[in-house]
């Protein structure tokens, strides 16, 4: 059964290649099949999720009424990005950091959402989403990690698509940032919003994951460009 799993994970690879651009069209399929109005679609799209928003509003004008994005890296700029996303974006660095990942389940997954902050920025999160989070990375066939390493496998190709099209998005974009993200720096969101012409909010003492560690923060600016003109 080991041997079968690589086999099966490359077939499942092979459907959906787990890039940016993939994602970006279930977006656009997801947003068709529901009906929603999107005169009045507001999307806010942090991490690998904000990259495929912004590709399928590009491909797609008029896709929402404005999306809300931060904590991602929408142009390949690897100096703003930790040290272990560097290595997964890396070709020849790349298949060891998922093997690391892997490895490294438990840690991660008790980690993940405090590192790189102080102690007193430190907060919780449910078990209910914690026990989720486990589930969802099973030991076999693929796991977040090989998908993780799929994404950032085509990454380099739609961040370039993406900067070479910028001027292309016409969607209004608002830009949210905290400010203590290790992950990916605060400069890359500030360079984002300079070239995109689009409102930046840093949220102090903030990190990577601003919808979990401050909500009423976060859905407060995302009200507030929901309102925007």
């Amino acid at each position: 059964m080991a041997r079968i799993w690589p086999v099966v994970a490359a077939l499942r690879a092979a459907r959906f290649a787990y890039a940016p651009r993939d994602y970006a069209r279930v977006l656009r399929g997801y947003i068709e099949q529901a009906g929603i109005d999107r005169r009045n679609l507001v999307i806010y799209a942090t991490d690998i999720g904000a990259l495929p928003a912004l590709l399928a509003a590009i491909d797609e004008p008029g896709l929402a009424r404005r999306i809300i994005v931060g904590d991602f890296a929408p142009f390949d700029r690897p100096q703003y990005m930790q040290e272990r996303l560097q290595s997964m974006k890396d070709p020849a660095s790349a298949e060891a950091m998922r093997a690391a990942f892997n490895a490294t389940r438990d840690e991660i997954l008790q980690n993940v959402f405090t590192r790189g902050l102080p102690a007193t920025s430190h907060y919780g999160i449910s078990d209910a989403f914690r026990e989720d989070l486990a589930k969802g990375w099973p030991s076999g066939e693929l796991t977040p990690a090989d998908a993780f390493y799929h994404y950032y496998s085509h990454f380099t190709r739609d961040q370039q698509y993406f900067e070479s099209n910028l001027a292309k998005l016409n969607t209004p974009v608002s830009v949210v940032w905290g400010e203590q993200d290790i992950l990916i720096s605060k400069d890359m969101g500030e360079e984002l919003a300079s070239r995109a012409h689009a409102p930046l909010r840093i949220l102090a003492g903030i990190g990577h994951f601003p919808h979990l560690q401050d909500s009423a923060a976060t859905v407060a600016e995302v009200r507030a460009a929901f309102e925007a003109e």
